[in-house]
Order: C-alpha cells, then structure tokens, then sequence
C-alpha cells in the first residue's frame, strides 16, 4: 500500500475534504473558516467546496451547534467547527443537553449526525484557560455523545471520517500538539473505527493508558523508561466513548500495574472514570495487582498564560516516569 508522509493537521484536512467529496450534504461552518483563510485543518476548503457548503458564522458557539443540531435533522450531515475546545463551555447547553440527548429526549426518527470539531491546546500554546481547556470529563457525561481524541495523524484522519459517517453526535477534540507530529499514512482511503484502544507500545512492566497529546508523553516516558530496564506498555483509548475498557483489561491482565494518564485537570477527570470501569470489569484482576492504580494528571489550578508557566501545571513525560518508578 502506497504511503505518504503527512502532518496530524494535514490528515485531518484530507478528511474533511473526502468526506465532503464523498457525500454532498456534508457541510461545515463555524469561526473563520473564510475569513481568516481558515486554520491549518480546514486550509483550501472554501475555495473548493464553496459558500453553500462552507459559511463563517459569528463567535457565537451555542448558535453554532444549535445551527448544527436542526441541519442534522433535517438531513444534513453538519460539521460544527468551535476552534478551540475552551470555547465548549460557552455552547454547553446546546452540546450536552440538546444535541446529547435530543434524539432520545424528543424521540427523533432517523439520524443525528452532527461532529463537533475543536481544537485542544492544553499545554502546547500558552494561551490561557478560555482556549487550553480540554473539556472532555464534561463531555463523556453526557447521555449521547461520542468523543473522539486522536493522538498520531493516521488515528485522526480514520477517526475523523469515522466520525463523518457515524449516524449520531461525535465531539472530535484534536490536540494541536499532533498538528505538527509527522507519520507516514496510506494514500488510499482507510477508516479507524470509533471504540476500540490501540496497544501504541508493547511491553511487560507497566501498563500506561492515555489518550490526545498525553499519548505522545507517553512513548516518550516509555522509551526513557526502557532504558532504565522498565518496559512499558502503552495504551491508546483513542475515544473515550465508547471506552474500549477491554484492551485495558488485556494490558493490565500481562503487566500487573495501571497508570493512567492525561493532560486536563485530575479532581473528576477521565482518569477516574477509567479506573472505575477497570474495576468493575475485572474485579478479580484488581485483586492481584502489584500496585494501586495511579493516576497522572493536572492539578486543579487555573491554567495561566504563558506556554512555559502551562508547562508547570501540565503533566509532561518526566511526570509518567517518576510515576512508574514510583510503583514498578
């Protein structure tokens, strides 16, 4: 299979513009798709696709989804661009009550297949809490979301199709630190399902579940770790619902030890949610664990401006490694 060597912004790109190749009543709007050029992501899409498929829209994020929301049931097939996932907060009303439990609330007949688009800057661009935020602990409580966060360009271009052609409502959160990771990807179409995790890293020490930019740390920890005698193995969950718990089990069934890891804040995070559904799905295993189960994330303090004070707050790899050698 031929191969191409592309950045994370550049996959997610390509997606969007074969899906929309793909299926006319794709259409995305949102803020500065036109004009500001559009982002890295959505570079060349207006100029190909034109205004009746792309529209900028004020900065007014619950109309945004709500816009997205009534197009989807009426057979559209919307892509509601928010730029930054800090901005989630602001249309949460749209995005975890209506467009999360509409189709069940209102009995809606049909699909509802709306994607949400944000991007995550946790930790990579410095630009305060209003944009860093990753929102995805609100998200995943939501009665009928699914969330998607990739952590390497070939994940994100599966998934973002995968999400396009998904009947009901995806949240897609793409971390920016992957924008700029290079990978080799197929030139031919592909598709990566929604829920199932993907083993990054093998190895027999330590499992280390992550997910987005904390995917990256990750290996980056594992490989620091292996020269230390450590192997780490490494989980990518990919999405967050559905949650693919299984392969968790699978790792830890080998390892014996659980981190988990991510970048937003700990109190009432992802991290915990996992570590519930571990428990719950395999109780026995639990029980002959080596070590407690850890988790690695940020403290509950407001992220500041600033790339270098973020990175104070943010978990980074040394963080996973002194974590591991904690317990291992």
């Amino acid at each position: 299979m031929a191969q191409q060597i592309v950045t994370g912004a550049d996959a997610i790109n390509q997606a969007f513009k074969e899906e929309m190749r793909r299926d006319k009543r794709v259409v995305m709007w949102g803020e500065d798709l036109i004009s500001m050029g559009g982002s890295k992501t959505t570079e060349g899409i207006f100029e190909e696709f034109g205004p009746n498929r792309i529209l900028d829209t004020p900065i007014v994020e619950d109309a945004i989804v709500g816009m997205a929301v009534g197009a989807a049931c009426v057979g559209l097939r919307p892509v509601a661009h928010l730029m930054a996932a800090g901005f989630m907060p602001i249309a949460l009303d749209q995005v975890f009550a209506k467009l999360g439990s509409n189709f069940q609330e209102w009995r809606q007949r049909g699909p509802v297949p709306v994607v949400i688009f944000a991007t995550v800057s946790t930790g990579a661009g410095g630009t305060g809490g209003d944009h860093s935020l990753s929102p995805e602990a609100l998200l995943i409580h939501s009665p009928g979301l699914k969330v998607v966060m990739p952590a390497t360009a070939y994940d994100a271009k599966g998934l973002l199709k995968s999400s396009i052609r998904d009947d009901y409502p995806v949240v897609f959160l793409a971390h920016r630190a992957i924008f700029f990771e290079k990978q080799s990807i197929p030139t031919e179409e592909y598709l990566v399902p929604l829920g199932k995790a993907d083993v990054k890293r093998p190895g027999k020490d330590v499992t280390i579940v992550s997910y987005s930019a904390m995917l990256i740390k990750a290996l980056k920890a594992a490989e620091q770790l292996s020269k230390e005698g450590i192997d780490a193995e490494v989980v990518d969950l990919r999405t967050l619902v559905p949650l693919d718990i299984e392969t968790v089990v699978q790792s830890v069934n080998k390892t014996r030890r659980l981190i988990i890891a991510n970048e937003a804040y700990k109190r009432g995070g992802v991290a915990g949610e996992i570590t519930l559904r571990f428990i719950e799905a395999a109780p026995d295993l639990v029980k002959s664990l080596k070590s407690p189960i850890t988790r690695v994330a940020a403290p509950n303090i407001a992220l500041p401006h600033g790339a270098a004070l973020q990175r104070q707050i943010v978990p980074q790899a040394d963080d996973i490694v002194k974590a591991v050698k904690k317990i291992v």
